[in-house]
């Protein structure tokens, strides 16, 4: 057309422009809008709003929205002359919204604030598409609050929120972990009579899920298809993952098998849902068919598919698959995080090369990797399965220096290590640290503690133990009872091992039986 001279072909106008430069938006070529739009100016055509707009679009998509703001405020970007004045074209909303939604693309959320705050004052009044496009950037920086106000102001304009404004503040909430507010918002635009969509109903499903009630869960998703709203890949893949927490292995399998027949494609969440629940139920001949099923059908496992799988056979003590998916991530190049770091320490510490998960857990920090609790929980074991509490005691001021704060687990760990040497007394300051940090003593703790006084014939200190574990309301069993017997019994002391005995019957705690004996048996 732009070629044809004076042969009978139209020539260009600024519509044919506006639809070039619009095309190269949407055919995610938005490179070449601009070389059109330079085109249009060396024609002389003048110039609209419309087509403006969609260079701001072009340049947006670039992610070159600082140029885009210049000539959103008068100034083309470059040596060109001041165009949008000289033609008389003022920007509007949609102008504002291009570069708004470009800034808070790029993560860029004062600009895009300070944009519409300059909007305000220019005249030009924001819409729907504004104020939604303002509050998912709060929601997306878990601002809540400010994302609240900005709907308060919306309502106060008299600019009526829409579904995407209450999914954006349904997600940011959900994201959070703020159910009741999920909840809230749900009702409001039931009341408002906003319409539901897919991401909303999923939403709903989500919050059904995570407050256990899986049963409402699977009533809204069945009444989907009733509403027009498909089930997506991520409506079953939400309800697959609730039945699994649930334990409802076999309601997944059916809504998985289901998900396929009704030819929506599974992705890499829902196949890592379904491995993680074989993988619970110890099932991990089916886990691993899974995965051949899900590399056969061209997704990609990632590391949350790996980690599922290692845990899977860390905790059925098959520590060679462990080896085997740890060296088969490292060929395909899947990336390891804290948690595959941990197997691996784990499965190094089980198989006693300690030596080596000590190095796997310094070159943590290296590969961007921060040691956490368990990390540190790992290695101090390790150490202390060795006997090594010179190398122990070293990582647990290490662990205090890095900032990191002891799990129960971890006291229980540490102390029990220097009960079983005999050292009591430093058992006793890591039992009196744990206090000072609020860590609660468990079952666990307090058996450790009095197993080895009994140990020590220090019944008055087991007795002690025994006494306060009981005052602050820790469930004491035929464990500790048995421990107390046994300790009294060593020391010949038969009237206070009888008084425990009549105690725990009493109280109705039941006497182990001897395996294969069939009578009831203490020490």
């Amino acid at each position: 057309m732009a070629r044809a001279g004076q042969r009978p072909v139209t020539a260009p106008t600024i519509y044919t422009y506006s639809i070039l430069i619009d095309c190269c938006h949407r055919a995610r070529r938005p490179d070449l809008g601009p070389a059109f739009f330079g085109h249009l100016l060396k024609t002389g055509i003048r110039e609209d709003v419309i087509t403006f707009n969609n260079l701001l679009k072009c340049l947006c998509d670039m992610k070159r929205t600082e140029e885009a703001l210049d000539v959103l405020l008068h100034r083309m970007p470059g040596d060109l002359p001041n165009v949008i004045t000289r033609r008389g074209h003022s920007p509007d909303v949609v102008s504002y919204n291009t570069v708004i939604d470009g800034f808070l693309k790029e993560g860029e959320i004062s600009k895009a604030l300070d944009l519409f705050h300059e909007m305000i004052q220019q005249g030009v009044v924001p819409n729907v598409v504004t104020y939604s496009s303002i509050i998912d950037g709060h929601c997306k920086a878990r601002a809540m609050d400010k994302a609240e106000g900005v709907l308060r102001q919306m309502v106060d304009n008299g600019v009526r929120p829409d579904t995407v404004t209450y999914n954006s503040l349904i997600h940011g909430y959900s994201t959070s972990g703020q159910l009741e507010e999920v909840a809230r918002l749900l009702e409001e635009m039931r009341t408002q009579g906003i319409m539901w969509d897919v991401f909303t109903c999923n939403s709903f499903m989500d919050y059904l899920c995570k407050a256990g009630r899986i049963k409402e869960a699977a009533e809204l998703f069945y009444s989907m298809a009733e509403k027009d709203h498909k089930p997506d890949v991520v409506s079953y893949s939400t309800l697959i993952d609730g039945f699994l927490k649930e334990g409802e292995i076999g309601k997944a399998l059916d809504l998985f098998r289901e998900m396929i027949q009704q030819g929506v494609v599974p992705n890499v969440a829902t196949y890592n849902s379904i491995i993680d629940g074989q993988c619970k139920a110890r099932a991990m001949d089916k886990a691993e068919g899974v995965l051949r099923q899900m590399v056969d059908n061209g997704v990609r496992p990632d590391t949350v598919t790996y980690n599922s799988l290692i845990h899977g056979y860390s905790t059925s003590g098959q520590l060679e698959e462990v080896a085997r998916l740890l060296e088969e991530m490292k060929t395909q190049g899947i990336m390891w995080d804290v948690f595959t770091c941990n197997s691996f320490m784990y499965y190094l510490c089980k198989t006693r090369r300690i030596k080596e998960a000590a190095e796997l857990f310094y070159s943590m920090a290296e590969k961007g990797h921060k040691p956490d609790a368990v990390s540190y929980g790992i290695m101090l074991h390790g150490y202390a399965t060795e006997g090594s509490l010179v190398d122990m005691n070293d990582f647990r001021e290490q662990m205090v220096r890095d900032g990191v704060v002891p799990s129960l687990s971890v006291y229980n760990i540490l102390i029990g290590a220097y009960a079983k040497c005999g050292k009591m007394d430093t058992a006793m300051l890591v039992f009196e640290d744990m206090l000072k940090h609020g860590v609660n003593p468990d079952q666990i703790t307090y058996l450790i503690v009095i197993a080895a006084f009994c140990r020590m014939g220090r019944m008055d200190d087991a007795m002690d133990k025994f006494s306060e574990m009981i005052d602050m309301g820790v469930p004491h069993d035929t464990d500790v009872y048995e421990c107390m017997i046994k300790g009294y019994f060593r020391q010949g002391d038969l009237v206070k091992a009888n008084e425990l005995f009549t105690e725990m019957k009493n109280k109705g705690i039941r006497r182990r039986s001897q395996k294969g004996s069939g009578r009831t048996h203490y020490v």
